[in-house]
């Protein structure tokens, strides 16, 4: 039934427009467009009362340093700070030499400090293999002589064996455990080292427990060390790659994209 109802043809629906005379004041309004703009005008009347409110409130001895570079234009807010080097309306821009001149002095450092990164990184790195495996290559530093141990054909300690014994006694090893160094033949589980380390502290004293231990927690803070490095550089290279490529579009001597986002190449070479 209801679709036979349906089926029948009503006439269409037509809301009631503006009368001819009042046409100069545009649609005629509905409810739901006075109830939009009554709900905005309550809402404007909360805020210029909130507003008034805490003007009326206001310390008038009140100051910040945020007052000495900004003020107010028709209520809106205008900053003094930095419109010399802001490039908009009021402030200037830097000629485009001078913009040059900054990208290669900040090439300059970059490279300078992905170069002293790079040197620290790779010392760090060597100091940690050298704490693995038990032997130290650090060479003379403060408070420590020059250190020689020499081997024969038969692995035992020939010259110089005071001050390497005491080096490898002082890390809980012996000449022996230097000859059946741990990754040198292959991959170990983690449990037969785990087993190897206990039988290796069995016969150790207080004194040489601590010093074992506290040689593994140093090794752990160089190698978090050595892994913040690596990322500084990651980062600091990544940084030197963009600046060079801003420097080269500023050159014309590469390619970009324009503001339709298509690529474009300057100086490509002719088929």
């Amino acid at each position: 039934m209801s679709s036979m109802r349906n089926a029948v043809q009503r006439r269409n629906h037509k809301e009631r427009s503006q009368p001819h005379e009042r046409s100069k004041w545009g649609l005629l309004e509905k409810h739901k467009d006075y109830s939009k703009r009554a709900a905005d005008h309550n809402l404007k009347k909360r805020k210029l009362k909130a507003l008034q409110q805490k003007a009326s409130e206001r310390n008038e001895d009140e100051f910040y340093f945020g007052m000495v570079n900004s003020e107010t234009k028709g209520g809106i807010k205008q900053g003094k700070r930095g419109e010399e080097n802001s490039g908009g309306s009021g402030g200037r821009s830097l000629p485009e030499a001078v913009v040059k001149l900054m990208k290669t002095q900040d090439v300059g450092y970059l490279g300078l400090v992905v170069q002293r990164t790079r040197r620290l990184r790779e010392r760090v790195e060597r100091e940690v293999v050298s704490g693995e495996v038990g032997v130290d290559v650090r060479g003379r530093g403060r408070g420590m002589g020059g250190k020689k141990v020499v081997f024969d054909e038969e692995g035992e300690m020939v010259g110089g064996g005071e001050a390497g014994g005491e080096e490898f006694d002082d890390l809980g090893m012996d000449m022996d455990d230097l000859a059946d160094l741990d990754g040198l033949d292959g991959p170990d589980d983690s449990a037969d080292v785990e087993m190897e380390e206990e039988e290796e502290e069995e016969g150790l004293s207080k004194e040489e427990l601590a010093a074992r231990r506290r040689k593994k927690n140093a090794l752990k803070v160089k190698q978090r060390y050595l892994d913040a490095l690596r990322d500084r550089e990651d980062q600091l290279t990544e940084a030197l790659r963009r600046v060079e490529a801003q420097r080269a579009r500023m050159n014309g001597t590469v390619g970009g994209v324009n503001k339709n986002g298509v690529k474009f190449k300057v100086r490509e070479r002719k088929r």
